[in-house]
């Protein structure tokens, strides 16, 4: 036999065998060490949430795996910061992210129902759409969500008559490529607007004094569709009786 064509593989590795092994390393630490930031401010009495969900690449036969990262309620306005896997090896898959679902909360007074949301997300694609905002030169791509508060009159049985708020969050997301993304910061600021507005357009007249709900058409508890002349009912915040929004009396 000639001993060039010998591979010994107990102390050491023949060169082919060895390659293959760097190559492999290689690719371990390639994907472990491939990850982005996610960055930017919240508003008071708010709280954020982002769910990375990864998919099996190839024909690996993985199952697919979030990781959650979280930035809790806070009086005063305050900043989060996450550093997110884009790939990562599990087992025998390399796990590939595929998308960033994010939860905005936000509350609007100390009680468990004056809590509520908005979702959002980060969107993969191997292709920008037409308009989509693209990374800056030093890796940071930007963007402004903007927040405001929704008002009605509560539809919960247990608080008949009670002002609630939704929260709506208008840009809370964007489009990015994943072979651009490893490296790179998405800064996500959320802003609050000052000026609260109705959840249902027609339903509340706009005043001097302020928001007035009508009543009148149909009979029911909430707040109803306008009539002309306006008619107008009161409804119940922070234990008072209030025939206006936000200042509760005229």
């Amino acid at each position: 036999m000639n001993p060039t064509k010998k591979c010994r593989t107990g102390a050491f590795l023949c060169p082919a065998l060895l390659a293959l092994a760097l190559n492999a390393c290689s690719t371990v630490g390639r994907l472990g060490g491939e990850s982005f930031t996610l960055e930017g401010e919240l508003p008071a009495d708010f709280a954020f949430k982002a769910q990375a969900h990864y998919g099996a690449a190839g024909n690996c036969d993985g199952r697919s795996q979030t990781k959650t990262f979280k930035a809790d309620f806070d009086s005063q306005p305050h900043e989060y910061r996450f550093r997110i896997p884009v790939n990562y090896r599990d087992g025998m898959c390399d796990m590939q992210l595929a998308r960033v679902g994010l939860f905005i909360n936000a509350r609007y007074g100390d009680k468990d129902w004056q809590q509520t949301y908005d979702n959002g997300g980060l969107t993969i694609v191997d292709q920008l759409p037409e308009g989509a905002p693209a990374f800056q030169p030093d890796g940071t791509l930007f963007k402004t969500a903007e927040c405001s508060w929704l008002f009605q009159i509560s539809k919960a049985n247990s608080r008949d008559g009670e002002l609630s708020k939704l929260l709506s969050c208008k840009g809370a997301g964007a489009h990015i490529t994943h072979e651009q993304l490893p490296g790179k910061t998405v800064r996500l600021v959320f802003k609050l607007s000052g000026e609260d507005r109705p959840y249902l357009n027609g339903y509340w007249l706009n005043t001097e004094a302020g928001w007035k709900p009508c009543t009148g058409r149909w009979g029911t508890r909430f707040e109803e569709l306008c009539t002309d002349p306006p008619q107008h009912r009161t409804f119940n915040m922070d234990g008072q009786e209030c025939t206006v929004y936000p200042n509760c009396t005229e």
